[in-house]
């Protein structure tokens, strides 16, 4: 709960060439993605020998596999022979790869098995230089993380105070509800910058002001990583409602976790408390730990963005996991890809089927509850983008409130300026 001292980042605009231009896009691909620990999945994917899954970021898709001694290691899913991708994008099992191209065997391990008629290569074919080539694969909270610097350093070192802050909510023990991928027409970083603040929340989320206070956000930023915690249960400063428990507050929070607004009769202070009881109440049931956590937790939005790409909005009975990933060759386009994990382990939740949608063909999320909130941010993005094109706008003008979009720009230049944050 300890909050990060302000950071002192001057208040020059940042040019709108970050989000348009191909030469760019290419500066962060060459000098950040290859170099910063990324999130490719979750560890309940891999949960028997051979059990796999595809990670694909930018020109790469990388091979997710749990090994036979049980640890999970990563692979550039590439046939060393001619360069055909050795699995599509998505997950499954298998006991060894096989190219459908000529039929060259790899183990698990990646090592090559098998090759079709190996005298027919008079150079031969060394298993050292023809083995998948790694990649630095770790695991933290049931995610795995894989990392395309082979020099990288630790991902817990990566990770820094993230650990420390989110290992009390036992992450990997939940279970995953909803995976999705969205293709948006923007850049990766406008997406990112979405979530960054909470400026926004009055004029594109309006409806919430009766029940989450935006006035009363804080920010912290970390040597990488940043954080804000947005208060829920609590009108906003900016509602006529503040200072009393609104009928949103009632219907959309103690309602829903069995509180009987009916006979409710205290103060905004109170129905925060009331609240976080009953979830307590509720978690037992379902198998959920909240021992660690304080009311706070149990009551707010802790909302941290895990550089450069993942985005994490912590509640205490669920998570809405944002992953941000460049599209590999137009700045102007991403995939968005959106997880929720529930807190109940004691529920039988079946893995959900990957769905792929296009924002503004269909993709729209009220049959996820809260997903209204993410359609209206969806709507902005792409007209960000378009904006972002004209003559007449040339940079970001960023005040106090979007604090954590001026660091993750300082952390991004030093990448590309190819200082170690």
């Amino acid at each position: 709960m300890q909050r990060a001292p302000w950071p002192e980042l001057g208040h020059e605009p940042i040019p709108k060439d970050r989000y348009t231009s191909p030469e760019f896009a290419r500066s962060e691909w060459e000098r950040m993605w290859q170099r910063v620990w990324l999130f490719a999945g979750f560890e309940s994917d891999l949960k028997r020998s051979g059990d796999y899954f595809t990670f694909e970021i930018g020109t790469e898709s990388i091979l997710v596999v749990r090994q036979p001694d049980g640890s999970v290691a990563a692979r550039y899913n590439v046939c060393m022979h001619r360069g055909n991708r050795l699995r599509e994008p998505g997950r499954g099992n298998a006991g060894r790869f096989t190219c459908a191209y000529h039929g060259w065997q790899y183990c698990l391990d990646g090592t090559l098995l098998a090759a079709t008629d190996p005298e027919s290569f008079p150079q031969r074919l060394p298993a050292e230089k023809l083995a998948l080539r790694p990649v630095r694969c770790e695991t933290w909270g049931g995610f795995v993380w894989i990392n395309l610097h082979a020099g990288a350093i630790p991902l817990r070192e990566y990770l820094g105070v993230i650990p420390e802050h989110l290992d009390p909510y036992g992450f990997e023990r939940w279970k995953l509800e909803t995976d999705m991928t969205i293709e948006v027409d923007c850049n990766w970083k406008t997406s990112v910058d979405a979530f960054n603040e909470a400026y926004h929340v009055h004029a594109t989320h309006a409806a919430t002001l009766e029940f989450t206070d935006d006035t009363g956000t804080t920010y912290d930023c970390y040597e990488r990583h940043t954080r804000m915690i947005f208060p829920e249960v609590i009108a906003s400063r900016r509602h006529p409602g503040h200072g009393t428990v609104t009928e949103g507050i009632k219907k959309n929070f103690l309602a829903r976790v069995g509180v009987d607004v009916e006979s409710f009769h205290g103060g905004p202070a109170d129905a925060r408390r009331e609240f976080a009881a009953a979830v307590r109440r509720l978690g037992e049931s379902l198998g959920s730990d909240f021992s660690q956590l304080d009311d706070t937790q149990m009551c707010d939005d802790f909302h941290y963005t895990v550089f450069p790409n993942l985005t994490f909005n912590v509640h205490s009975m669920f998570v809405w996991i944002f992953r941000h990933r460049p599209h590999p060759t137009d700045p102007n386009k991403m995939y968005f890809d959106f997880f929720n994990l529930l807190n109940t382990p004691a529920q039988d939740v079946p893995r959900p089927r990957h769905e792929r949608r296009r924002a503004g063909e269909g993709g729209d999320l009220s049959h996820i509850p809260g997903g209204e909130i993410l359609d209206e941010d969806l709507y902005n993005l792409p007209r960000i983008q378009a904006g972002m094109q004209s003559s007449a706008f040339e940079a970001l003008h960023l005040g106090d409130q979007e604090i954590r979009i001026r660091h993750f720009h300082d952390t991004l230049m030093r990448y590309i300026a190819a200082v170690s944050p």
